[in-house]
């Protein structure tokens, strides 16, 4: 469930705001200094909101303006309101420009307001839930192989490693792995690895701290292993956790206890671990991004998930479904325009064939569904030229923003190292000084 943090030195007023938000049915958290902010932030969901002062008597010296450019500058893209009492149009412009959504006097703020964030939180979740929908059962032979592992792996509770490209459905398989195995009443925490890097306190995030470890540790609070103790730990993107990250982890999964920060207490844990990566764990280790070690807990069992273009059974059913979840009216796709969707090489896999649906019901005013509302390019199936042409302008175009750097490159497109040289030899693209 999302969540408003509120951040304000007053405590009295944070504490009326949060109050206040409550009273409406909104989760509320707040805190009254830029360290407790910066945490929650690190541990905050993509849909959580914030709501923070522009004055803040803190002994970091920031005020709000510098916490909204912080998360800007990692990566931390969360709705966010600026509030003062005395704020000047200058302030305003650069909160605006640095992408906020709005600038509230605090006079201005009220039940009016607090409705207002509460429709846009209610709409975001409304959105998700469309988006993870009740996901389809895909009937291509293919995809029924990877159900039928998902199911075998779930009975025996080994730790599974799902792989596959970008948009092809690994999460939602990993969250279907976790139903079969009876995760229902059982503690479930979900980390996105890819966040790990960016974060200034990842021992505390795992460990949790005891009351009194610092400052403003006000009370004791439980960490991600914690929280997964019981049930399950899901790693997405287990490729991207940082290697002294895989270390921590792999010590405490070889011992099943760790301490909390500030504490001598050693807490037992067990769980078992599901993880999502675009990159297989044997490849991680070769490319030097995964420790052996980290790899053999966390995989004793792979699924390779297909993409979109060799299950192409899976299509057509999949439009359709997407169609009746989209469309009020339940419209049917013209024959050009299936002929297309399955014409078409799908780069993106589902993810891609969601955004092409959700965008041509939005754009189509007739009875029918026709290909010219389908904003993709010409195709067809038989391994066409216009494909490998477009994947080597994708792979040039991305060398060239990370200064033919291979690496970050490959990191940017959500593949190996080893693949992105692969297609480069392919479509012989030669870099300067190479």
């Amino acid at each position: 469930m999302s969540k408003v943090i509120v951040v304000d030195d007053i405590k009295s007023y944070c504490d009326s705001v949060c109050e206040e938000l409550k009273g409406m049915g909104v989760e509320a958290v707040g805190c009254y200094n830029v360290r407790k902010a910066k945490w929650l932030i690190e541990h905050a969901g993509r849909n959580d909101v914030m709501l923070v002062d522009l004055v803040l008597k803190d002994d970091s010296g920031w005020n709000g303006t510098d916490i909204l450019r912080w998360m800007r500058q990692m990566g931390y893209y969360q709705m966010f309101f600026l509030m003062t009492g005395f704020g000047t149009m200058e302030n305003s412009i650069e909160t605006l420009e640095l992408g906020a959504k709005s600038y509230i006097p605090k006079e201005q703020m009220g039940e009016k307001f607090y409705s207002r964030i509460k429709d846009i939180m209610d709409e975001q979740n409304r959105l998700d839930m469309q988006e993870g929908l009740e996901i389809f059962r895909r009937q291509s032979k293919a995809f029924q192989r990877v159900y039928n592992d998902i199911r075998d792996y779930a009975a025996t509770g080994i730790r599974l490693v799902i792989t596959g490209e970008s948009g092809t459905g690994r999460q939602h398989l990993a969250e279907d792995l976790m139903a079969m195995s009876g995760m229902e009443g059982k503690q479930y925490a979900h980390v996105d690895c890819s966040t790990l890097a960016r974060m200034e306190h990842v021992e505390e995030y795992f460990y949790g701290h005891q009351k009194g470890a610092f400052t403003s540790a006000v009370s004791s609070s439980d960490g991600i292993l914690e929280k997964a103790n019981g049930g399950f730990l899901f790693l997405e993107n287990v490729h991207k956790m940082p290697m002294e990250v895989q270390d921590m982890l792999a010590g405490v999964l070889a011992k099943g206890r760790y301490s909390r920060i500030g504490s001598t207490k050693e807490r037992f844990v067990k769980f078992n671990i599901v993880s999502t990566s675009c990159v297989s764990p044997d490849e991680a280790v070769a490319e030097g991004i995964m420790s052996q070690e980290f790899r053999d807990y966390i995989c004793e069992g792979k699924v390779l998930v297909p993409p979109l273009r060799d299950t192409r059974d899976d299509i057509l059913p999949l439009a359709k479904f997407f169609i009746e979840q989209f469309d009020p009216k339940k419209r049917r796709l013209s024959r050009e325009a299936r002929e297309k969707l399955e014409a078409y090489q799908w780069p993106g896999n589902v993810r891609e064939l969601v955004s092409v649906i959700r965008t041509a019901v939005a754009r189509c005013h007739e009875d029918e569904i026709h290909a010219e509302y389908l904003n993709i390019s010409k195709c067809d199936s038989r391994g066409c030229k216009s494909m490998a042409a477009t994947e080597r302008d994708i792979i040039i175009a991305a060398l060239k923003r990370n200064g033919n750097n291979k690496s970050q490159a490959a990191e940017e497109l959500g593949i190996s190292r080893k693949t992105i040289y692969n297609k480069m030899a392919e479509y012989q693209i030669v870099l300067d000084g190479d």
